[in-house]
């Protein structure tokens, strides 16, 4: 079977995206890739390659922005994929979280442009930069399922900016500085807000397989993403058995080699018999000449 055949058979059973008349894009890019505010209809785009569950249906993103994602998916790849030591599923519900805000047809609805705005570059301190203002409404269960995918990657552990939900899409928004043009204000609300069903967990699994022409088995989602490798224990909590042992208390003799501890107190006890010996010795000598004074 095909991955395009895996797409079409998991778009049909997974996802069905009903347009209104009334959607609405937000925002597009000009040809030096800069954002800019737009209010046009979604259109059919064809093959959405960053997007693969977007495919044949109507976007707000066109062929140039499809491109960057693809670039900055990589990005994600090296820091939160398995490519990174992370979690292959933390990398594929990000992408279709990305995907979401750059090509939903009812873009309007959660994303609103707010001009532009100066802004300290994250990269130079001493550099301004004038961005597009964007207000971004996210639906707050998607946020926690993103983010609980994603916490125990070493990337989001080991920068203290992410150790929540906010914090972890204000990150995000922030970057967009320097990758995007864009400074994303992130609000959380039910109604209006990116929303999208079946945010899987760190411990999804999945038989969707297909062999390249070298013989190479690749697994992938239901979205169109390969999943490298199953996360583990380290980027995924729910794959710990909750009944190994992965910490014990250290001891009062944690560290201690036996054989050393007693070689040199062996030594200790032989060099304070040695000086008592030497000093009998020494006072038995003393008295003798004495003696024959």
């Amino acid at each position: 079977m095909s991955l395009n055949n895996i797409n079409q058979m998991n778009l049909i059973n997974s996802f069905a995206l009903i347009v209104v008349v009334t959607s609405k894009c937000a925002f597009t890019v000009d040809p030096n890739d800069n954002p800019i505010e737009t209010d046009q209809d979604p259109f059919v785009l064809g093959e959405v390659e960053s997007c693969p569950f977007f495919n044949d249906q109507p976007v707000c993103c066109i062929q140039q922005q499809v491109i960057s994602m693809l670039r900055n998916f990589k990005t994600i790849d090296a820091t939160f994929g398995s490519d990174g030591g992370g979690c292959d599923i933390c990398g594929s519900n990000m992408k279709r979280f990305w995907c979401h805000y750059t090509c939903h047809p009812n873009q309007r609805e959660f994303l609103k442009v707010d001009g532009k705005i100066n802004v300290t570059d994250p990269l130079d301190p001493k550099k301004i930069l004038e961005v597009q203002n964007v207000i971004l409404s996210v639906n707050p269960e998607v946020a926690c399922e993103v983010f609980s995918s994603c916490k125990r990657t070493s990337f989001a552990s080991q920068v203290s900016a992410m150790s929540t939900p906010g914090g972890f899409f204000k990150f995000q928004g922030e970057n967009a500085i320097t990758q995007g043009g864009q400074y994303i204000d992130v609000v959380y609300q039910q109604t209006t807000s990116i929303k999208f069903d079946n945010v899987a967990k760190c411990n999804q699994t999945y038989t969707n397989k297909t062999v390249d022409k070298n013989g190479v088995e690749h697994t992938w989602d239901d979205f169109g993403y390969e999943i490298k490798e199953q996360c583990g224990c380290n980027t995924c909590e729910l794959q710990c058995d909750a009944e190994q042992i992965l910490y014990e208390p250290t001891g009062i003799f944690y560290g201690f080699d036996y054989y050393y501890v007693l070689l040199a107190w062996s030594w200790a006890i032989l060099f304070a018999i040695g000086i008592t010996v030497y000093k009998v010795c020494t006072q038995k000598h003393a008295t003798k000449v004495m003696e024959q004074i």
